[in-house]
């Protein structure tokens, strides 16, 4: 499907197949454009990757991406880009939001890869063109078009070390084209991970039933138009268990299903293009927390949220050397629950005898915005932006970016550029942040409506090249936020524990170097290095960001034994100098994995590895250890 990213450049993922520059063609600043030409800091994760290295869910795949660190619990991951947290990174599929929790804490494990044609990640704001929450940078899952017939099957089963614990997993994703011009997509993936758990009965990997299917239309009506519709449903249920104190073990368990509608109609002639979509995304969520030992419900959630967004664009070339994109759009985001106190629609919520009061909470946005991508010369290009955007909750804001990019030589095999940018970008408090209610056995959690907007300025320079076999790029970043949202103590409980309030309570500076180096002497061997250097300081208190690395190093070797038709990949992420918010302490992991594959027969090939080779464990990080799995994968 069409998927949406604001501006990038050009950072390939190591030891991948090399593509000649100026060839990948990506939907950067909103409008298809080559990765060479574009002035901010991107990376496309495609197809040939995902397979390369079994990748199952999103999670698995962005540990290959520079400037991504992967905050671990387990098997649950978060993501940070530039060391802006999970919550200031937009998260987008086929360049649509989704409804997702504030803390998008579940987020990369909900997208499976099964019909997932390219994962596009920007470095940096990308508020420009897309509004809020694109503080840190945009994660966009380009889903494949239905173009010709095929059936890809998948299956895998995983044994953890630890507790004998086990995984199995399945996907298939099929196409079929039953009039001229009309494709048809159906994709499935359907998990099933046992608990593992320590000696004290407190888990490390919690239990999941994790079910979703996606059906996609592709509709050519003329040589020009053509109309796109989506639909997408899964389920997940969970549950594991925690140590509280003399409470002994308490049972969580949670149950989330989530619905995703789109329809869009697209033109494109060569000269202007156009769409107009509309989609809506909704999640209902349920939880229960109850006593281990007799199942006793000691509290519980209930929640709905849902995103309903109409959209329309339209480029066109005014003149030979100008590209303009034209883009507005209206979002609508409802939530409704016991976990927020809005006072608005107040309800009561009873449950085996518990009583709570929910409420609700309705933000209108609406937004418009323009670009130039302005070929000065066969060296030069610019790229300006402007966003205005207006709701009925915060003060309207406009944000801007000024890109470059100028090409010092570019002869086939071997070029050499320049590309900067000054962008700006803002996060709006969430509907949590404002409203939030909550009491738990070892907290409660305020909201504040008196919130203002986090807000970011942007600078980010880089050299990049290739020769031959090589590839390189250096880079250097330089973040200035202000208006941080975190919480703070603003009282305590009459049994002591603690109350927290949302505010707005720091500014921060994030800075740091990202670099990149590639060879690929032939088709059967890549090896690869990036190396990331992260100075993340809140710059009011004057002390350090917690859980985020300092230095992270990537290897990879991926190695084609034609003799044997064994395929080799090997990937070592080093995360060094992180300050962990649970222990205190200065910490740093390095996790080797190892994919072995090989083909039994045509169009049917086996599996073999194991995640983290060297049984690396951290009791904060609920860093579990080896496993290894099997798998086997069809394509007809």
């Amino acid at each position: 499907m069409l998927g949406l990213v604001c501006g990038a450049g050009l950072a390939p993922v190591f030891a991948e197949p090399v593509v000649e520059l100026g060839a990948i063609s990506v939907t950067a600043t909103r409008s298809q454009t080559s990765l060479d030409r574009v002035p901010a800091a991107v990376q496309v994760l495609d197809r040939d990757i995902i397979e390369r290295h079994d990748a199952s869910r999103l999670g698995d795949l962005l540990p290959l991406a520079q400037g991504v660190h992967l905050q671990r619990r387990g098997t649950n991951k978060t993501v940070s880009i530039r060391g802006f947290s999970n919550e200031q990174t937009l998260i987008l599929i086929d360049g649509r939001r989704v409804a997702a929790e504030p803390s998008q804490r579940y987020e990369l494990s909900r997208i499976p890869l099964a019909d997932v044609e390219r994962v596009e990640i920007v470095r940096g704001p990308g508020s420009t063109l897309y509004g809020a929450d694109a503080l840190g940078g945009v994660i966009n899952v380009i889903t494949r078009d239905p173009t010709a017939p095929r059936l890809d099957w998948r299956a895998r089963c995983t044994g953890y070390e630890l507790d004998d614990g086990s995984r199995c997993e399945g996907d298939v994703y099929g196409v079929i084209t039953p009039l001229p011009g009309l494709g048809v997509s159906l994709s499935g993936t359907v998990i099933d991970q046992g608990e593992v758990a320590l000696d004290d009965g407190e888990t490390q990997i919690e239990r999941e039933r994790f079910n979703r299917f996606a059906l996609g239309l592709d509709w050519r009506l003329a040589p020009d138009w053509r109309l796109v519709a989506d639909l997408a449903h899964l389920q997940s249920d969970s549950a594991y268990s925690t140590l509280a104190g003399k409470g002994g073990l308490q049972r969580t368990d949670e149950d989330d299903t989530r619905t995703d509608l789109s329809l869009a109609l697209e033109y494109d002639d060569g000269e202007r293009d156009g769409r107009l979509r509309v989609y809506r995304s909704e999640l209902d969520k349920d939880r229960e927390l109850s006593r281990e030992s007799s199942g006793q419900l000691i509290d519980f959630d209930e929640v709905e949220m849902v995103r309903t967004v109409v959209e329309g664009q339209f480029g066109w070339r005014p003149w030979d050397d100008h590209h303009l994109t034209l883009g507005a759009e209206y979002r609508q985001e409802a939530f409704e629950g016991n976990t927020i106190d809005s006072g608005e629609g107040v309800y009561e919520v009873e449950r085996d005898g518990i009583l709570t009061l929910g409420s609700e909470s309705t933000i209108d946005y609406s937004a418009f915005y323009l670009q130039d991508q302005w070929q000065v010369s066969s060296r030069l290009e610019l790229v300006l932006g402007g966003r205005y955007d207006a709701s009925d909750q915060f003060d309207d804001r406009a944000t801007g970016s000024l890109g470059a990019v100028y090409k010092l030589f570019d002869g086939g095999d071997r070029g050499l550029r320049l590309r900067g940018q000054l962008a700006q970008g803002y996060r709006v408090p969430t509907v949590r942040d404002l409203y939030v209610d909550v009491t738990k056995p070892k907290f409660t959690r305020l909201g504040n409506p008196d919130l203002e907007p986090e807000q970011s300025t942007s600078l980010d320079l880089g050299i990049e090249g290739h020769w031959g076999a090589w590839q390189a790029s250096l880079g250097v970043f330089r973040n200035w936020v202000d208006d941080l949202i975190d919480v703070r103590t603003i009282d305590r409980r009459a049994d002591g524990k603690p109350i927290y309030q949302y505010a707005n309570i720091g500014t921060a500076l994030l800075q740091g170097v990202e670099t990149t180096l590639d060879w690929r002497p032939s088709a059967d061997l890549g090896v690869g290095l990036q190396y990331s250097y992260l100075d993340a300081q809140d710059t009011e208190a004057d002390t350090r960001l917690q859980d985020r690395p300092r230095h992270r190093l990537v290897a990879t070797l991926d190695y084609d034994y034609r003799p044997w038709d064994l395929g080799v990949s090997l990937v070592g992420d080093y995360n060094l100098g992180v300050l962990d918010s649970v222990s205190g302490r200065e910490k740093g992991t390095g996790v080797w994995n190892l994919d072995l594959s090989r083909p039994l027969v045509a169009g049917l090939d086996l599996r073999l590895g194991v995640d983290n080779l060297f049984d690396v464990r951290d009791d904060d990080l609920l860093l579990v250890g080896r496993a290894v799995y099997l798998g086997i994968e069809g394509r007809f």
